[in-house]
């Protein structure tokens, strides 16, 4: 699918439409944590990086699995202090899927210091909300495709 209809898609995602009830079929692609307001300005900064990362001339097949783990790889090269942060507002601690998720991922190699954990949280989360925003804008860019033809 064409990059030029994802980062249309993506440009739909704004303060306006996430707050106005429009936006509801991405709310009920995000996991049950991404919730309230505190999300709003993380969704609306992963959509604004997602688009960054698509070219408006490239073809993509797997968009969300292609990009959403660098996106949330980026997530996690700031300061301890930042993550931490981020980790604590937007309540990821506590939540079975993440800690499943983290396990996972990390197949139980995990450091247990407090750092690494919050990395790996954000980064599990932060991967989860740009795979969603992604299959959401390439299921839109399909539609808008497919209303071209």
């Amino acid at each position: 699918m064409n990059g030029k209809a994802i980062k249309t898609a993506l440009s739909g995602i704004t303060q306006e439409t996430m707050t106005n009830g429009t936006m509801g079929d991405l709310w009920d692609k995000f996991p049950d944590y991404v919730a309230g307001s505190d999300w709003v300005g993380e969704i609306l900064d992963m959509a604004q990086k997602a688009s960054d990362w698509i070219s408006d001339e490239d073809d993509y097949t797997d968009t969300a699995t292609d990009i959403s783990i660098h996106l949330a790889d980026s997530e996690v090269e700031d300061y301890y202090s930042n993550i931490n942060k981020r980790v604590q507002e937007l309540a990821l601690w506590a939540r079975p899927e993440l800690d499943s998720e983290v396990e996972e991922l990390f197949n139980g190699d995990v450091n247990p210091t407090l750092t690494d954990l919050n990395s790996h949280y954000l980064f599990c989360a932060m991967y989860n909300l740009a795979y969603a925003i992604l299959e959401y804008a390439s299921e839109k860019a399909e539609e808008l495709e497919g209303a071209d033809a």
